[in-house]
């Protein structure tokens, strides 16, 4: 599914400043605010338009992902923030395969504990906009509200997690914004931003050699977007490394030997399952179908002598 950056016309932001100020307005005195053929008041479960926003305060951050939100009549939600998944904040929620490269779940709690503190500085007590998705559905299985936030000045909070480390992109679910979130996960990646900065690419030979990030959901359907898979390697070592004959593996038995190239200290090297040119920043496997399983699949990256060099799991 192609994923959209959410977008508002600026015509239309003087209307949700509007809305924004009457719904401050109607929680204030307890009123029922009626939102299409929504009655978002009283008791029972509420039924949401998915890409409708709807105005509401957040009384409470539980943890990075989630909060508990009042609409104008009194009727409170437990909000899931849909697509994203923060780390747990105690050491024992945090599995070590959740994140990939970080097996430390004391490490992955103090991320936890900074997603759920720049959460709450962003949203608690205040106004916010909650939006359904209709891909990933209205509920989770907990009965949990799925859907978008924003922040009264538009701010997407799960981009907003996502792009400073705090949040990985819940791949377990579909979601409308999934490719574009993993746009930006790999580029926090890529950066060693927030949690990332903990990832271990397991260079098992300590060559300097590692795999930075890989996109594995191309935008839209990946047959006819072969290019938008690719792998992103990376160079630690304080040295240029030759790469060539080097191989790029998965678990299925795709097994793609790197030309004549090498790759300079600190730099990436970024490897596309379809054909195009190469450069010296970009190389083109040739697959003429996907490579990458969107559902999970392994990564090995092996020198010229066939050693495992690094790995990288989803």
């Amino acid at each position: 599914m192609h994923a959209k950056r959410w977008e508002m016309k600026s015509c239309m932001l003087p209307a949700m400043l509007l809305a924004a100020l009457v719904t401050a307005s109607l929680l204030s005195t307890g009123c029922t605010l009626h939102i299409g053929n929504d009655r978002l008041g009283g008791s029972g479960m509420n039924r949401f338009a998915p890409g409708t926003p709807y105005p509401c305060r957040v009384v409470h951050v539980t943890d990075g992902d989630t909060l508990r939100v009042a609409f104008p009549g009194g009727n409170e939600e437990t909000v899931r923030i849909v697509g994203i998944d923060t780390p747990e904040v105690t050491p024992e929620g945090n599995e070590p395969s959740s994140f990939a490269g970080i097996s430390d779940p004391w490490f992955l709690s103090a991320w936890g504990k900074e997603a759920s503190s720049i959460l709450r500085r962003e949203v608690e007590g205040g106004v916010v906009t909650i939006t359904t998705d209709r891909a990933a559905g209205e509920r989770d299985r907990y009965g949990r509200l799925l859907a978008y936030v924003h922040t009264a000045n538009r701010t997407d909070v799960g981009e907003l997690l996502l792009s400073q480390g705090l949040a990985r992109v819940y791949t377990k679910e579909s979601f409308g914004r999934r490719a574009h979130y993993l746009d930006i996960q790999d580029r926090a990646m890529s950066n060693r931003i927030g949690v990332w900065s903990g990832m271990v690419p397991s260079p098992l030979q300590q060559s300097g050699i590692f795999i930075a990030a890989v996109h594995y959901d191309a935008a839209g359907d990946d047959r006819f977007n072969l290019n938008d898979e690719y792998i992103t390697l990376g160079n630690e070592a304080g040295y240029p490394i030759t790469l060539t004959g080097w191989q790029v593996r998965d678990s299925d038995g795709f097994c793609y030997i790197l030309p004549e190239t090498a790759l300079l200290p600190g730099g990436r090297l970024v490897l596309h399952t379809g054909p195009g040119t190469d450069s010296g920043t970009e190389i083109f496997m040739g697959s003429p179908t996907p490579v990458l399983n969107n559902d999970g699949d392994t990564v090995t990256v092996h020198d010229a002598a066939g050693t495992e060099i690094s790995r990288f799991a989803w």
